[in-house]
């Protein structure tokens, strides 16, 4: 029903949205990205019209809204026995339906009751995210006293929604008391994933943590990379250029990989692969970073060098070559070397049991004696698998053979249980 509510009031809101950007903003806040008089030079400059910027926002929130819609009833489908899916599935509508709704534009459309569900929307979009934080992925607190920090955040949090001035509203406290109470919530939340990964998950619930984790952490560097664009290219999101289209694109499509994580994390599809996508990342991450930066660091040192030789100012097309096929030479060693030291820094343990492997294998070469065999085997599931015991039964030989009686006769239970 909750879902149903939020979803029908969103696109309640699509017309009354539509009709809110056709209007050029002239003061100097403007909410829900309203068009500007710089903007409408921009599009207008390019051939675009008014009418054109309304509807691609409105269809940009659209598809968002059908990403979010889509992932949570596919989990919910498929997991609707547990209800932590359930609880993670209404989040996701509410995230992806509250944030692109104005309910004080849609009451003051069609009636002002349309505030109290509002309200409670908005009520859920403060706390859904937080129980998300504390429960995931086995819906239980842990460690358990957070259960009573989450019900209290939960009370401010009801509080402060139905009664905005009240001091149950943490963004009226005085002085920066209300970002530092923020602050606070959100390292309990971190605190409790930590001590759930590493004292409480099971292999499976850790994989599922760093599905959640990967997809945060992409969504946070994506938005420090289309933040360091603009600062290296300003115009890219002002309002007298046409690549403000693009970026709202950009951030919209920046909130969607966290989504898309949850579902790979939920559904369980391929859900090792983080680890080797992981790896990748922070390998050709590492790659692409010392490359650019030997790469730079060659044409500025190759054109101070060729300008002090030949007198010449400018940039020679072969100082590019150059650096270019120096880059194509150091691709291949730098990568295995970048992999060497990835592996034995953060994935120590699969680095040193294929060492193990290795050198178990050398020994089964040159090892005859089954004692020492058994021996060395015991080691390596020990070190490489690190279980709780290690036991090994060998079948001994059959020393002793049974003989039966030439007359035939009808043997008895113990011989027939002998015989088979």
């Amino acid at each position: 029903m909750i879902a149903v509510l939020a979803v029908a009031l969103f696109c309640a809101d699509i017309p009354s949205g539509y009709t809110q950007q056709l209007t050029v903003c002239t003061q100097s806040l403007c909410q829900n990205q309203q068009a500007t008089p710089d903007m409408m030079r921009a599009l207008h400059s390019t051939g675009l019209s008014l009418q054109f910027y309304a509807l691609y926002l409105t269809t940009l929130s659209i598809i968002s809204v059908l990403i979010f819609l889509v992932i949570a009833v596919i989990i919910a489908w498929s997991r609707s026995h547990d209800w932590m899916v359930l609880l993670v599935s209404l989040t996701l509508i509410i995230i992806g339906t509250v944030t692109n709704t104005d309910y004080q534009q849609l009451a003051a459309a069609y009636h002002p009751i349309v505030l109290l569900p509002g309200t409670l929307l908005q009520f859920l979009l403060n706390i859904l995210p937080l129980l998300f934080g504390y429960l995931f992925p086995n819906g239980r607190f842990v460690p358990r006293w957070t259960r009573w920090l989450a019900l209290l955040v939960v009370l401010f949090a009801g509080g402060g929604t139905l009664f905005p001035s009240s001091p149950f509203n943490v963004s009226t406290w005085p002085g920066p008391l209300g970002t530092i109470v923020q602050v606070v919530i959100f390292g309990t939340v971190l605190f409790a994933q930590i001590y759930r990964y590493v004292r409480i998950s099971t292999p499976y619930q850790r994989q599922q943590t760093k599905w959640v984790v990967f997809g945060i952490t992409a969504t946070i560097i994506y938005l420090l990379m289309l933040s360091l664009l603009t600062n290296l290219n300003p115009n890219f999101t002002q309002a007298k250029s046409i690549g403000f289209l693009f970026a709202e694109a950009s951030y919209s499509l920046a909130f969607i990989i966290v989504p898309l994580s949850i579902a790979f994390s939920i559904l369980r599809y391929r859900l090792w692969d983080i680890d080797l996508i992981i790896n990748r990342t922070l390998v050709y991450s590492s790659l692409t970073a010392i490359l650019a930066l030997i790469y730079f660091g060659c044409v500025v040192l190759l054109q101070h060098l060729v300008n002090g030789l030949t007198g010449q100012a400018g940039q020679s097309p072969l100082i590019i070559v150059a650096s270019t096929l120096a880059i194509a030479a150091l691709f291949q060693p730098l990568r295995r070397r970048i992999q060497r030291i990835i592996d034995r820094r953060f994935y120590r343990r699969k680095y040193d049991a294929q060492k193990v492997l290795a050198a178990f294998s050398d020994t089964l070469r040159s090892e005859v004696e089954l004692n020492q065999l058994r021996e060395h085997l015991v080691a390596v599931v020990e070190e490489t698998m690190q279980p709780a015991s290690v036991s090994l039964w060998l079948c001994p030989p059959a020393h002793q053979k049974v003989s039966w009686s030439a007359t035939p006769a009808v043997p008895s239970e113990d011989e027939s249980r002998v015989e088979k």
